[in-house]
């Protein structure tokens, strides 16, 4: 007899049951699932069975997308063809219950490409739509955002935020986002402590928004309505959206790269003319080549993005809050998400910057409660609540800042 293997007689054992005899239970509950399945019960079992089977799908979905969280990204926010294993995800999504409208393509309805332009793209001014199954409005200003005047108003305090669709309020409404929270707190808060000014909190996130880009934004729009405060949005995401960012300019050949730190970085990458070889259609002949090459310098990247706005903030007198924004589920659990907030937390520390780590806001929580959906990892309104509530702790625990906001009188 082999070792490690037990054999019993042909014979039934108490307890257990014979072959013939599994073979009648197997088919027996293969039986009466069938016809549950198929016999109309009494509508409480019935609300039941609809509850569990919900359950069963979101599962299922959420455990599917992360798995695959690089393809399923590359899927949600655009950058190239997709990967094989994104595609899989998008159609075993589909299967579980994903809707159709639930694509990339629709994030582009809200968008508009500029054509050769490190930006890349921004929101549609004007609009007012449904996406994602919610209200999506957006000012004439193309920001996520109630209407607000360029010239900043006597006596008011103007604080930037700078993000991508976790800020911007992705499957969320606009009263829902953390952003418009914070403003109705702010100013709330003012008016007990019987501070004489006005809060307006200035949503200039667009989804899918790489740091590159939040730091360009701030550059080109930002500054011009006058801000007092910047709030600048980090995600664990934040160096795949580099990556599609920075493929993106070389697929729409944009000649000059705006700051002078990522051209060094980008020369030191022996990143060549060869590389960035384009078909007729505009697509990279060797993207993965230029990934290969980029990929070991995407922290830099980081941290010249962060030094040069902190070297902005500081030119124009403007305190600069740094936050660290999580998705919710496994994808950004502690495990999961150590490293990259260390590299964060390095980063600001470099720099001098105030960090608010929010990345522990959705720990121990049923992911199911805080994400828009079973397929979609970005925070519903509850989620956004939570987000607000840290953020606003970590404001009144850090004094100067507090301070700023709400002088004494």
């Amino acid at each position: 007899m082999s070792q490690g293997i037990l054999r019993f007689p042909r014979r039934d054992v108490p307890g257990s049951a014979s072959p013939v005899r599994s073979a009648r239970i197997c088919f027996a509950a293969t039986l009466a699932v069938l016809v549950v399945g198929l016999v109309p019960l009494p509508s409480g079992w019935n609300a039941a069975r609809t509850a569990l089977d919900s359950a069963r799908l979101s599962e299922l979905s959420r455990s599917e997308r992360e798995a695959n969280v690089p393809g399923y990204y590359e899927g949600l926010i655009g950058g190239g063809n997709g990967s094989a294993q994104g595609a899989r995800s998008e159609l075993s999504l589909r299967l579980l219950g994903k809707p159709a409208q639930w694509t990339r393509d629709n994030a582009r309805d809200i968008t508009q490409h500029l054509t050769g332009d490190f930006l890349q793209f921004e929101l549609v001014p004007n609009q007012d739509k449904v996406f994602l199954d919610r209200p999506f409005r957006t000012n004439p200003q193309g920001q996520r955002d109630h209407p607000y005047t360029r010239e900043k108003p006597s006596g008011t305090f103007r604080i930037a935020v700078l993000g991508s669709s976790m800020d911007m309020g992705w499957g969320v409404t606009t009263e829902e986002t953390y952003v418009n929270l914070l403003e109705g707190w702010l100013n709330e808060h003012a008016a007990k402590r019987g501070v004489d000014r006005r809060f307006e909190v200035l949503n200039f996130a667009v989804a899918a928004y790489a740091p590159l880009q939040r730091l360009e934004s701030y550059r080109r729009k930002a500054r011009e309505y006058q801000p007092d405060m910047v709030i600048y949005s980090a995600t664990l995401l934040d160096l795949r959206l580099t990556e599609i960012h920075l493929c993106d300019v070389y697929s729409d050949n944009v000649k000059d790269l705006p700051y002078e730190f990522l051209r060094r970085i980008v020369a030191e990458s022996g990143l060549n003319d060869d590389d960035l070889r384009r078909d007729a259609e505009g697509r990279l002949f060797t993207k993965e080549r230029i990934k290969q090459k980029l990929r070991p310098r995407y922290w830099s990247i980081y941290d010249g993005v962060l030094g040069t706005l902190a070297a902005d903030c500081r030119s124009e007198g403007l305190p600069l809050a740094c936050v660290i924004v999580p998705r919710v589920g496994s994808a950004d659990a502690p495990e999961a998400r150590a490293e990259t907030v260390a590299r964060l937390r390095g980063i600001a520390a470099h720099h001098a910057l105030t960090l608010f780590d929010l990345s522990n806001t959705f720990d121990h929580v049923d992911p199911s409660q805080l994400e828009i959906a079973a397929w979609d990892d970005h925070p519903n309104a509850l989620g956004h609540k939570r987000l607000f509530l840290a953020l606003a702790r970590h404001l009144v625990k850090d004094r100067t800042l507090y301070d700023t906001l709400f002088p004494a009188h």
